[in-house]
């Protein structure tokens, strides 16, 4: 009887759009004959509630969430979970989903329930919410929307809008998923557009809404397209419309979706347009879907009309198999528990007389046809190579891709697809005669990166068969708006068979978001960009590579190789403040989310889309920081630094507290007044890449905040005599000034960083939180865990900041065999200085308290010839809808 109850409940709320107190009153009503009816009613309403509760407040799905809303949710949530019965939408969708996603497809069924649970209850009037949902780059954001998409539409949501980014090659791709994922070729639904159509004449929205039809519509970003979009919604009797819920789904909701003319107290055409479609829908809901949310998260918080997400913001889980910015290029720590990858040995770096000579300024790029530098050779050959390489492991039937990008104009494109179809025209003859190349590009390649999945590495034999084949199906195209030979996975022979593409795709605008190149192998970029979201999103390399996790390779310059790390960082930085705003209850409106500034030529979006961003600086109270990317081939800074701890420690030879350590590895100064701190600090040069430490940024904070607090310095080194391969490895000693030599540390870099710099990932241990203590208290203290040391450390009394100074030794070296392929031996110039900082607790000092965007102000920009991407060209036809097409559908 419960359950049945309960199934009576749940069909009240999803078929009159009732609450859930509203069909506990109807079914009390309604069996009012049963003895005992409004005890069993309750106990089928409790059963409910936590049902839903358990959907909408899922923890695997971290984010922000009104206050009203999340109190609603409390009392009545409406959603309690998809229809799981084989006619369902959604039953029909995980089914196909089955195959291709495996183990991931829970995580996707609660992720997606948990926004649907968030969604405005349909058929409630004037119920409206506005979200966002973060995900990353390539990651499977679209197979999120689509869940989402079948569970409303069981739910009873009717008129759906996925708005599809600005590209005509973008629409078609997703216009093409959905289509297949939701089978809206069935009689469940009508198609408002096609893969070959964009929005135009369709057939009168009232007689749509009037028969309960479930319609899908995908949408270009572009004017003439949302003007046809809200026209329609206009003509539709407001009374009707009421009764149709609207699920608008924005993919690359960070593309034209937010102001661009704020900073002019003015709205952007496709704002304007899609603040307009939103005022016309009466129940329903904005989901905004990006990997890149810095100008949808900047929007106006106070203004109604616009499409920030004040109701809910999440955070998508990142699938292990993912590869990301992190998993690829690495990135320094946040913190003491923060354990970050170092990247993969999958990046090459291109020189930079090469790139530039790819690279054209605007006056040059009808006339641009520079000759093949060697590593774009290298880069195509090795494309081949891999592909031979996933044949050989049964892969022949998968499409293998490979990207060149060097400029967005759009003349160069056409020049250098003849220059690689000469390549291969060139590899097919003289392969048999020039094999050491390919040869010695294998062995050294082949093994670059192991252990991510079962495959042995095949034989040169094995490849060197394969060539052929690969070479002979291998061609070269240009996808961009004048291209009329463009990407194209769905190609058949003349017998009807899937073609698998084995294509080098040039390009620019087009290929640099939201489109999938399928099996991308080989990334060739050069193209820079001056704002993080545009050059996230250019990196098409992210994403899954299932059975070829081994093969990808990205050649990129040092200075792209560089940006890519410190947004890694940004983007694990926003997305574990959303973790931890989330914990304190927070809306969205508070959110007030930090996004870490670049201190050289990178904005965080453009600027006229931050209009409602404030610049505030950090507080350095109660953290650990520690110098990580060092200098390594600039021997004066190196010097310079030397000097200025010798000039330090002179002065706290001389003003120190009595006692405190004095040993050759563990030299302790305590009370040195912020002054003397101060004065070093302006002598020290930190590396321009150290996230979190810089000079002026310090010295104005103690100056601050802490001008009356005194600090310890401490001098470490290292007793113990290493080893590798059974010899002992010898560091050597330097004179600091304080009458005896001090031991340096082995400390190797990361393969990772660019020429000059060294990243060594960590500087300090754990036990350095508690340096300055004697190490007798250190021992009866017992600290066992990083919280212990934290604590102890707060909790002691007379609180001082603490200074630790390694010397890093420049013949520091990788000590164990699993760190080979991702650390080298460090070649600095001279010893290197690292510094430790655990700066004391205060709240004093000034922040800006109004102000909820955290940014550095950068020393310098460094001036880019930016190229703007033109509006794309709309050259799609459009849709002819008829009364015709209803015949047939599902009516519900």
């Amino acid at each position: 009887m419960s359950d049945f109850i309960q199934s009576a409940i749940i069909q009240a709320m999803r078929a009159r759009g009732y609450n859930l107190e509203q069909a506990r009153l109807a079914a009390v009503q309604g069996l009012a004959q049963l003895p005992g009816a409004e005890q069993l009613v309750s106990e089928a309403v409790a059963a409910i509630k936590k049902q839903a509760l358990a959907i909408t407040m899922l923890e695997r799905l971290p984010g922000v969430v009104a206050p009203a809303v999340h109190e609603d949710l409390k009392e009545g949530p409406w959603y309690t979970g998809p229809l799981e019965d084989a006619t369902s939408i959604w039953s029909r969708l995980k089914t196909r989903l089955e195959g291709s996603l495996g183990s991931a497809l829970p995580s996707l069924d609660e992720a997606s329930s948990k926004v649907v649970g968030h969604l405005a209850q349909p058929k409630v009037r004037n119920l409206k919410k506005r979200g966002l949902v973060l995900g990353y780059v390539q990651s499977g954001k679209t197979a999120n929307y689509t869940a989402v998409m079948a569970k409303a539409a069981d739910a009873g949501y009717k008129t759906f809008i996925v708005l599809s980014g600005m590209h005509n090659n973008l629409r078609k791709q997703t216009q093409a998923r959905i289509d297949r994922d939701l089978d809206t070729h069935s009689s469940d639904w009508l198609r408002l557009t096609t893969t070959e159509a964009d929005f135009g004449a369709v057939v009168d929205g009232n007689a749509l809404v009037a028969k309960g039809v479930r319609c899908v519509a995908v949408v270009k970003k572009n004017a003439t397209r949302l003007t046809n979009l809200r026209d329609w919604l206009r003509d539709i009797d407001p009374a009707l419309r009421a009764r149709s819920p609207i699920l608008i789904i924005d993919d690359e909701a960070d593309q034209a979706t937010p102001n661009s003319l704020a900073a002019k107290n003015t709205i952007s055409a496709i704002n304007r347009l899609l603040r307009e479609i939103w005022a016309e829908v009466n129940n329903g809901t904005y989901v905004g879907y990006t990997a890149t949310p810095f100008a949808n998260i900047f929007m106006d918080p106070d203004d109604e009309t616009e499409l920030y997400p004040a109701d809910f913001i999440f955070d998508l889980p990142q699938a292990e198999e993912y590869f990301g910015a992190e998993r690829i290029f690495g990135r320094v720590a946040l913190d003491d528990a923060d354990d970050p990858d170092d990247g993969l040995d999958v990046v090459r770096t291109i020189d930079p007389d090469e790139a530039s000579a790819l690279s054209p300024r605007a006056n040059e790029r009808h006339d641009h046809d520079p000759d093949l530098p060697p590593s774009l050779i290298d880069a195509v050959r090795w494309f081949l190579i891999a592909t031979a390489v996933r044949r050989i492991r049964g892969q022949e039937m998968e499409h293998s891709s490979m990207l060149v990008h060097t400029t967005a104009y759009i003349e160069p494109h056409f020049a250098m697809k003849h220059r690689l179809s000469a390549l291969l025209d060139q590899f097919s003859i003289a392969l048999a005669d020039e094999e050491e190349p390919w040869k010695a590009l294998f062995r050294k390649e082949i093994g670059a990166v192991s252990g991510l999945n079962q495959f042995e590495a095949p034989s040169w034999d094995q490849v060197r068969a394969q060539l052929p084949s690969v070479l002979g199906d291998a061609r070269v195209v240009v996808d961009n708006g004048s291209s009329n030979d463009r990407l194209d996975y769905g190609r058949i022979d003349a017998e009807g068979e899937p073609i698998p593409e084995v294509v080098i795709a040039v390009g620019g605008s087009t290929l640099s978001r939201g489109l999938t190149l399928e099996g991308l192998i080989v990334s060739y970029f050069v193209r820079s960009s001056s704002t993080y979201d545009t050059l996230l999103q250019m990196g098409r390399w992210f994403g899954f590579r299932t059975g070829y996790e081994d093969l990808p390779r990205i050649w990129v310059t040092d200075d792209l190789l560089d940006d890519f790390r410190f947004l890694a960082l940004v983007e694990e930085e926003l997305r574990r403040d959303m973790r931890r705003l989330e914990s304190l209850s927070v809306t969205p409106k508070q959110f007030g989310v930090r996004v870490r500034a670049h201190p050289g030529r990178l904005s965080i979006t453009s600027r006229n889309k931050m209009v409602h961003a404030d610049l505030v600086r950090v507080s350095y109270s109660g953290q650990r920081h520690q110098t990580i990317v060092l200098h390594e081939k600039d021997g004066a800074k190196l010097n310079d630094n030397l000097e200025a701890v010798k000039r330090l420690l002179h002065t706290c030879k001389t003003c120190a507290e009595p006692g405190g350590l004095r040993l050759p590895a563990h030299t302790q100064f305590h009370g040195i007044p912020r002054e003397v701190i101060s004065d070093f600090l302006k002598r020290y040069h930190f590396h321009p890449d150290q996230p979190g430490l810089r000079r002026d940024h310090i010295t104005g904070w103690l100056d601050t905040a802490a001008r009356d607090i005194e600090w310890n310095v401490v001098v470490m080194g290292t007793t113990k005599t290493l080893m590798k391969n059974n010899e002992p490895v010898v560091l050597g000693t330097v004179d600091l000034g304080l009458g005896y030599p001090v031991p340096m540390v082995n400390r190797s870099a990361l393969t990772s960083p660019g020429p000059g710099t060294a990243n060594i990932k960590a500087l300090l241990s754990q036990s350095d939180w508690l340096a300055d203590f004697p190490p007798s208290k250190v021992r009866e203290l017992a600290p066992k865990s990083q919280d212990d040391y934290r604590r102890i450390r707060f909790a002691h009394p007379g609180q001082s900041g603490l200074l630790i100074i390694y010397v890093v030794s420049p013949k520091s070296i990788p000590l164990r065999a699993t760190q080979e392929g991702h650390r080298r031996p460090l070649a600095a110039v001279a010893p290197v200085v690292g510094l430790g900082f655990v700066f004391p607790e205060t709240f004093a000092g000034v922040q800006n308290a109004e102000g909820d965007y955290y940014s550095v102000r950068p020393d310098w920009a460094e001036t880019l010839e930016e190229v703007e991407d033109a509006l794309p060209q709309d050259n799609e036809d459009s849709t002819k809808i008829t009364a015709k097409d209803l015949e047939g559908l599902t009516i519900g």
